[in-house]
């Protein structure tokens, strides 16, 4: 994949001042760059939620990892280690399976009335890989491609790079579109576990696409999608 587009970051900001692209990369001519924008436009348009999210309604519902079968121990080495197998496996040329999820998409909450701040956050986001960069918000990068991006809960999901010190969110949330990567299944894999490691890291919950704290029910029915088994 050479640019992330946009389809359903909806379910996490609303449409007013809507800017965030989910990152147009290394396309060969700016004819394909323009399509690509006017696709990442339309993607985190659909993703935006149509109300913002309230510290006290994303922690409504805390995730027990435990309850849901989670594994809480997963910290940046296993996000470093599944991104270095990736890497070292030869390219699979075979096509994505058809009818992949255009977007898949996880959010993390601040515990209640402790959002996350900007000097913490960033320094979690370095620490994991993320790069700031196109339409001001973060992306994770291996080999020219964009594996995912992140973005805020707060409308319209930037981040105030030369501000952060005053920055703060209840949320962030992590997308990607499967049918744009090389190896979508690999990336979901990379996007898990850094998501568990960010939420570890700052003591946030996790949440799936549906606003529901994340299972491992839902995140099997996406490795089944991803096979093309669904």
């Amino acid at each position: 994949m050479e640019s992330l587009d946009k389809t359903t970051l909806r379910i996490v900001l609303a449409v007013a001042g809507v800017l965030l692209l989910v990152g147009v990369f290394l396309w060969d001519s700016w004819k394909k760059r323009r399509r690509e924008l006017k696709d990442t436009f339309e993607t985190l348009d659909r993703a935006l939620p149509e109300n913002d999210f309230e510290v006290d309604e994303i922690d409504a519902v805390s995730l027990n990892p435990a309850e849901e079968n989670l594994t809480p121990d997963v910290d940046v080495a296993d996000a470093e280690q599944a991104e270095a197998e990736a890497a070292a496996e030869p390219a699979d040329e075979t096509p994505p399976p058809p009818d992949l999820p255009e977007v898949i998409q996880l959010s993390i909450a601040a515990p209640k009335n402790q959002p996350f701040r900007g000097p913490e956050l960033l320094q979690a986001l370095t620490d994991l890989g993320l790069e700031y960069g196109e339409m001001e918000i973060f992306h994770y990068r291996r080999g020219g491609e964009t594996l995912f991006s992140l973005a805020s809960l707060v409308k319209p999901g930037t981040f105030p790079i030369e501000r952060m010190e005053e920055f703060h969110t209840p949320g962030v949330t992590l997308f990607m579109q499967p049918p744009l990567l090389k190896r979508p299944l690999e990336s979901f894999e990379i996007m898990v576990k850094t998501c568990h490691a960010l939420a570890q890291r700052l003591g946030g919950s996790e949440w799936d696409d549906r606003r529901q704290p994340l299972t491992a029910v839902r995140l099997a029915q996406w490795r089944r999608q991803l096979r093309g088994e669904a």
